[in-house]
C-alpha cells in the first residue's frame, strides 16, 4: 500500500497538483478560490449591468435621432404654415367666397393636424408673460411691462420641446407715467 500511495503523489505531482499536507492548507485553499470566484462574479454582474445600461443608452440616442429628425423636418414645414396664413390675412374679402380658397383653406387645416399629430403645438404668446425660453423679444413699445403684447411670428413646441420661439413685442411700461413719476420725486 505505500508503494501505491507514493506512485499517486508521483503521478499527482507530474500532473502539477502538490499533495496535500493538512486540512488547514485546504481551507486556506479553498477560501483564496471562493474569494477568486466571488470577485469574478462581482465582475460578471458588473459586466452585465454596464452592457445592460449600453443597450438603454443606444436606444435612446436611436430615439433622439429620429426625434431630431423629425423635428428638423417639421421646422421646415413650419414656414409654410405660416405662408398660408400670411396668404389668409392678406386674402381680400371678395376672394373669400371662391371653393378653391376654401380647398386651399382645407389643405392649410390637414398639414396644421398632421403636425399635431407628431406632438407639435403653438406657445401662447400675447397677453402672457415674457417667457425667454418660450418667447424672442423683437422690441419693447409702451404697455404693460414685462407682458407680451403683439405676436410677429408664431412659436410652436414639438413634444414639450420648444423649437421654435415666438417673436414677439414686449410691454416696457408706460411713458407718460414714468414721466409724472419722475417729476413728483423731482418735488
Amino acid at each position: 500500500m505505500p508503494e501505491e500511495e507514493n506512485l499517486r503523489n508521483d503521478e499527482l505531482t507530474e500532473m502539477g497538483v502538490k499533495p496535500v499536507v493538512d486540512m488547514e492548507t485546504l481551507q486556506q485553499a479553498l477560501a483564496e478560490e471562493k474569494e477568486k470566484s466571488e470577485k469574478y462574479l462581482a465582475n460578471w454582474q458588473r459586466t452585465q449591468a454596464d452592457f445592460v445600461n449600453y443597450k438603454k443608452r443606444t436606444e435612446q440616442g436611436k430615439m433622439e435621432i429620429v426625434e431630431f429628425a423629425n423635428s428638423t423636418l417639421i421646422l421646415k414645414l413650419l414656414t409654410v404654415l405660416d405662408d398660408f396664413e400670411r396668404a389668409f390675412d392678406s386674402l381680400p374679402t371678395q376672394l373669400e367666397k371662391f371653393s378653391w380658397i376654401e380647398g386651399i383653406k382645407l389643405m392649410y387645416n390637414k398639414l396644421k393636424a398632421t403636425l399635431e399629430s407628431q406632438g407639435l403645438t403653438e406657445v401662447k404668446a400675447k397677453g402672457e408673460p415674457f417667457d425667454t425660453h418660450l418667447h424672442e423679444a423683437v422690441m419693447h413699445q409702451e404697455g404693460e411691462e414685462g407682458i407680451v403684447i403683439e405676436e410677429i411670428q408664431k412659436g410652436y413646441k414639438l413634444k414639450n420641446k420648444v423649437i421654435r420661439p415666438s417673436m414677439v413685442i414686449v410691454g416696457k411700461g408706460k411713458e407718460k407715467e414714468q414721466a409724472e413719476q419722475e417729476r413728483e420725486k423731482e418735488e
